[in-house]
């Protein structure tokens, strides 16, 4: 049940951390607010609730984009607001809508924090007390990367497994095989941290440990699945590591 202890076999003294991107260490929300700002300038109307659903729609579609099928996030949000907008009877619907999406991850890009319990203090006290600190993370690689300086998070990662490089999203397996394939770890000493269910349930599937993070959420209430622990706060993370540590298992208490 969530917010048990997940056993693994004791392989070794120091695990591997991996942590979801957006949502999970950035505040996502931003990139609402900047889509919406931008549908405001277009005067489209609706913008703020256009652009929730925008962003909303955009995540449900990423997960069926994997392998042949594979196709860049800002594409398929291009496509999603052109449908949107074609609805609104907008004249030259996926014209603007390149255009609309561009200015809003740019806007983005350029104003995103991190979340308030997130520093890269924190990161970086985490990173000395574990065998390899990774992020795996859907999106695009000019966005990815651009989050990553802006939020100053860039120089504190093993590794960063980005979607368009593995050409799949979660919670598709070979996202979570890239990552500890970057770091040579084992699922058994992985744990992956999210807001996200449906991440987690990628992650424990592949035998990784997993770990969930209530985060305000695009999609309405989110809860831990099952085989998960349940944080109250993110830097319950460093119980979790030190546990590990003397017992070789995921484990809060």
């Amino acid at each position: 049940m969530a917010g048990e202890d997940i056993e693994v076999d004791p392989v070794t003294t120091r695990p591997f951390v991996f942590f979801d991107l957006g949502g999970t260490l950035v505040d996502l929300r931003g990139i609402v607010t900047s889509m919406a700002n931008s549908l405001q300038v277009a005067h489209v109307r609706g913008p703020v609730p256009l652009a929730l659903l925008w962003a909303t729609k955009t995540a449900e579609r990423l997960p069926s984009a994997v392998g042949p099928n594979f196709r860049p996030e800002r594409e398929i949000a291009t496509d999603v607001l052109a449908e949107l907008l074609r609805e609104r009877a907008r004249a030259n619907a996926l014209e603007e809508s390149t255009r609309l999406v561009r200015e809003a991850w740019d806007g983005y890009v350029r104003r995103c924090a991190l979340q308030e319990d997130v520093s890269v203090a924190w990161l970086q006290s985490l990173r000395s007390n574990v065998a390899g600190l990774g992020i795996v993370t859907d999106g695009d690689t000019e966005a990815v990367t651009g989050v990553l300086a802006h939020t100053k998070l860039e120089a504190l990662f093993d590794s960063v497994t980005i979607s368009e490089e593995v050409r799949s999203y979660k919670p598709d397996a070979r996202m979570y095989r890239a990552a500890m394939g970057a770091l040579g770890s084992k699922p058994a000493e992985s744990l992956f941290v999210s807001d996200s269910t449906l991440d987690l349930q990628g992650a424990i599937e592949v035998g990784m440990g997993a770990a969930w993070i209530p985060r305000p959420s695009l999609g309405g209430a989110a809860k831990p699945p099952l085989g998960s622990l349940a944080l109250t706060r993110i830097d319950d993370i460093e119980r979790i590591v030190k546990r590990y540590a003397t017992s070789g298992r995921f484990s809060l208490r």
